[in-house]
């Protein structure tokens, strides 16, 4: 047994000299509860804290692809958490889309703990979307105008957009309304006046299930639609504008009548041809009547004269005879 273990002091001591490594010491406990929190894609490792030997502990964390080739599964990668303090660590992978797998160890000196893996991580399906920020509501007669933010400002070399889903409804009913919008900016016409709407709003990736959160709830009262009071009171006017022009011209008609039909119906000219003409027919009927009356009709006249007498004799003749009788 005495050369056996002079040959593993041997060993021991040509180790060093012969480059060959110090197998690890796992003097401290392992980092338990190793969980990752992704919040709008801003991704948290987290641990227990783990107990020092003495004085402090370090930690350290790296990652690698969970991919079905099983070499770039052994390729593990730093991560910019080395020889930190905090039991946490902020890691923000470029390809959301990639699962990854991270492990963390404690370190204290030459002492350095096992390594704890987490489950596999994707970002794109794992993380939480925010609701939407800066909510602003504000209404306009029947008309409410409602904005916002995205959760977060996507980087520009980033493909990601949002959708929102806009949930609205009366805050005296139960019956919830819904649009789905692209725009940060929506309005919404035709409402009830002087009721209250309450509007809640959720972000989403088209395409991606995660885990959305809904932003505060909103409530705008609307007011009177001012531009039908407008109209109305246009229409008010303007009908009285038109009474009383017809009055006014009621009243003009009947105090310059005889100017107006002067205006309107002129005295008849007759053309000077047509003077002419009727002149020269008066002249004529006058020198006819003149030389009809040069004429002698005595003759006529006589006899008329003669027939009316005879026949008022007759007439007179009747009226004795009947008088005669009447007596008798």
């Amino acid at each position: 047994m005495q050369p056996l273990g002079a040959l593993w002091v041997l060993l021991c001591l040509a180790r060093p000299l012969l480059g060959v490594a110090a197998p690890e010491s796992f003097s401290l406990s392992a980092p338990e509860n190793v969980t990752i929190q992704s919040y709008n894609f801003d991704n948290v490792l987290k641990w227990s804290p783990v107990t020092a030997i003495n004085g402090s502990v370090t930690y350290s964390v790296e990652w690698k692809f969970k991919t079905r080739i099983a070499s770039e599964e052994k390729v593990w990668k730093k991560v910019n958490c080395k020889d930190i303090t905090k039991p946490e660590c902020n890691f923000n992978h470029e390809r959301n889309h990639d699962c990854i797998i991270l492990h963390v160890r404690a370190e204290q000196g030459e002492l350095k703990s096992a390594w704890t893996e987490t489950k596999p991580f994707r970002a794109r399906e794992d993380t939480i979307l925010g609701p939407p920020r800066a909510i602003n509501v504000s209404s306009d007669g029947t008309m409410i105008h409602i904005s916002f933010l995205p959760p977060f400002e996507p980087a520009e070399n980033k493909t990601e957009y949002f959708e929102y889903l806009i949930e609205y409804w009366e805050e005296s009913t139960s019956e919830i309304l819904r649009v789905l919008s692209k725009n940060r900016r929506e309005t919404f016409k035709n409402l009830k006046e002087r009721t209250v709407y309450c509007f809640q709003v959720t972000a989403s990736i088209p395409h991606v299930i995660l885990t959305c959160q809904k932003s505060e709830i909103k409530c705008k009262e609307t007011t009177t639609d001012l531009m039908r009071i407008l109209h109305i009171v246009l229409i008010f006017v303007f009908a009285i504008f038109i009474l009383i022009g017809i009055f006014v011209c009621i009243k003009f008609i009947q105090k310059y009548r005889s100017v107006i039909k002067a205006l309107w119906m002129p005295p008849l000219t007759i053309p000077s041809h047509f003077k002419e003409d009727l002149q020269n027919l008066h002249m004529t009927v006058v020198e006819e009547f003149q030389n009809c009356a040069g004429e002698d009709h005595w003759d006529n006249v006589s006899e008329i004269s003669e027939q009316i007498e005879t026949v008022t004799d007759n007439f007179t003749d009747q009226n004795q005879e009947l008088t005669v009788e009447e007596h008798r």
